[in-house]
């Protein structure tokens, strides 16, 4: 599979972005572009991908084709080497845009363009900024510079400080309905079974292809043990903490979220709909007391998918749900007719 998530090339084939494309061609034709545009949307949905179309299209050097992909500033753009783009993101595993790099894409985003067109900066993502970083970038805000164009990105938008969102024009990127999602990534390579990795994406197409080159079909295949592992009385939780803490830790936890909440939705429906193992033939009572047990590893789940974000401690995070989860499968097996 050879498509890069970031690629103005997704986005321009991505028919839930139809509507951006189509406000960004018509405020170029009109030449009333904003100086800044704030794009909003669940993560994997295209941010990204919108955000390098929008750079391209303002500075290539066809503006009725653009991005044309064959002028001398698309071939620059596709080099990573354009003089009047400036790109603004997380370095390594760091959890904050640094403020430094917010204040030296200020002072050169107001220097003359290279090229003697537009210029044009993007900030991705742009609520991992600080505070004194968003401070910085105020006064860019405040007083743009002509001809330049500011480009930011946010899961989070409520993250932002309203005088910067409120500064910007926002795009709003909808998550398209998973028929719709699952027929796009199945143009791109119907060689790959892509119910598994949106599931894991959230809805998300294209967090599903990020997966899917991340080898989540492997993934879904182990996470498929889990259940079995942890009924077992010789489980190594910590072992089981630690493997799943390696790799996509965050899709995991997705993973065991889709499987509680499947597990909850049957438990309600009551015996004759569940087929799960284990939970067949269950005491009314007892079933009860297991789909309450669910419903509290679901808020655990939760809790530990925004701890993951932040500064936790992964290794205890991970140990605390497949403990829970174990206890519960342990007293559902004791629990079961024999």
């Amino acid at each position: 599979m050879d498509v890069n998530p970031t690629s103005y090339r997704l986005a321009a084939s991505a028919p839930w972005l139809k509507l951006p494309r189509e406000q960004l061609a018509a405020a170029l034709r009109a030449d009333r572009l904003p100086h800044a545009i704030l794009i909003q949307g669940q993560p994997g949905a295209g941010k990204a991908a919108l955000a390098d179309y929008i750079a391209r299209s303002v500075l290539c050097d066809r503006p009725a084709r653009a991005p044309c992909g064959e002028c001398a500033s698309c071939h620059l753009h596709e080099a990573g080497t354009h003089p009047d783009l400036r790109r603004v993101g997380l370095v390594d595993d760091k959890k904050q845009v640094a403020v430094d790099d917010i204040r030296e894409l200020i002072g050169t985003f107001s220097l003359r363009s290279f090229r003697g067109g537009r210029r044009v900066a993007l900030i991705d993502p742009a609520d991992a900024m600080s505070t004194s970083g968003a401070n910085a970038l105020l006064k860019t805000l405040e007083e743009p510079t002509p001809g330049a164009l500011l480009v930011l990105t946010a899961s989070r938008p409520d993250r932002l400080p309203a005088t910067v969102a409120s500064r910007c024009q926002r795009l709003m990127i909808r998550t398209p309905a998973t028929a719709d999602a699952l027929a796009w990534l199945s143009g791109i390579d119907a060689t790959v079974e892509w119910a598994g990795a949106l599931a894991l994406a959230a809805g998300a197409p294209v967090r599903a292809l990020e997966l899917a080159r991340a080898g989540v079909l492997e993934l879904e295949r182990e996470m498929a043990e889990l259940p079995a592992r942890l009924s077992r009385p010789d489980v190594d939780l910590v072992g089981l903490a630690e493997r799943c803490q390696e790799r996509l830790p965050a899709e995991r936890l997705r993973w065991i979220e889709n499987w509680v909440t499947d597990r909850i939705r049957r438990g309600l429906k009551g015996p004759a709909a569940d087929h799960s193992p284990g939970s067949p033939g269950l005491p009314s009572a007892v079933r009860a007391r297991h789909i309450q047990g669910l419903y509290a590893i679901l808020d655990e789940l939760r809790a530990a998918q925004a701890a993951l974000r932040g500064s936790a401690n992964v290794t205890m995070l991970w140990e605390r749900v497949l403990g829970l989860l174990a206890r519960e499968l342990s007293g559902l097996r004791a629990a079961r007719p024999r």
